[in-house]
């Protein structure tokens, strides 16, 4: 049975990659031995929402799985990025402000390029033909590391590396040409236990819970649960 790597954030995109793992590649397999063919892997960026760290753990934990925690915070952290600084977040009241075009002040500048080497390293040791990860290109919103160029690009050089060929591992992207109101129907086909771990996934770029509501990854989970009229698992937990 093959084996696969997942990029977890703890977010809502990656845990419905993860039950999207679970369902496609393992449908009728017993919790206790999910660790066996799937390893997560958290990076600790230095992100202002570190609150996601949490979140990834509690889900794992629920998910009968393991996540490695990467800590990469010097490479990454820096004041152009409003994530990985101390700067003043930006928030609005609708998301139509975040909309004026150009590459948005939360751009962590590689971010994904790392993230794909660092798991492609650990694909390799855990002998996975697979990795996962939720980037999204309809909903990139200027972030350039999201788009299918990038993964494509990146899937050949990752098997050039490491096995001098581009066939070996596969780079999976479930939730690439779906909205957000995609994504949360997606979520809700793949079960009750999908649901209830987005309980516990974190979105929120101000990092606090409940959500602040007024950020950009606020807006555009909101967006999302509403446009696909769920209600968002995130409040049913106190």
């Amino acid at each position: 049975m093959d084996r696969v790597v997942i990029v977890f954030s703890g977010g809502q995109d990656s845990t419905t990659c993860l039950y999207w793992v679970l369902n496609n590649f393992y449908p009728n397999l017993d919790k206790a031995l999910r660790k066996k063919y799937i390893q997560l892997v958290t990076f600790d960026y230095g992100q202002r929402h570190s609150i996601e760290l949490e979140s990834a753990k509690k889900i794992a934990e629920f998910a009968h799985l393991e996540t490695i925690f990467i800590n990469i915070s010097e490479a990454l952290r820096g004041a152009s990025s409003l994530l990985s600084s101390n700067a003043e977040l930006l928030t609005h009241e609708n998301l139509e402000e975040f909309t004026a075009g150009g590459v948005p002040q939360t751009f962590v500048p590689a971010r994904n390029l790392l993230f794909l080497s660092l798991a492609a390293n650990i694909a390799y040791d855990f002998k996975a033909e697979h990795i996962v990860t939720g980037v999204c290109e309809t909903d990139y919103a200027g972030y350039f590391d999201c788009r299918k160029t990038f993964i494509d690009s990146m899937q050949n050089t990752i098997n050039l590396a490491l096995f001098g060929t581009d066939k070996n591992i596969q780079i999976h992207t479930p939730l690439m040409h779906l909205n957000k109101a995609d994504t949360v129907r997606l979520a809700q086909s793949l079960g009750d236990e999908c649901m209830q771990a987005l309980a516990y996934s974190h979105t929120c770029y101000s990092g606090v819970f409940p959500p602040c509501g007024k950020c950009h990854a606020c807006h555009l989970r909101a967006r999302g649960f509403k446009d696909a009229g769920v209600e968002d698992p995130i409040f049913s937990i106190s």
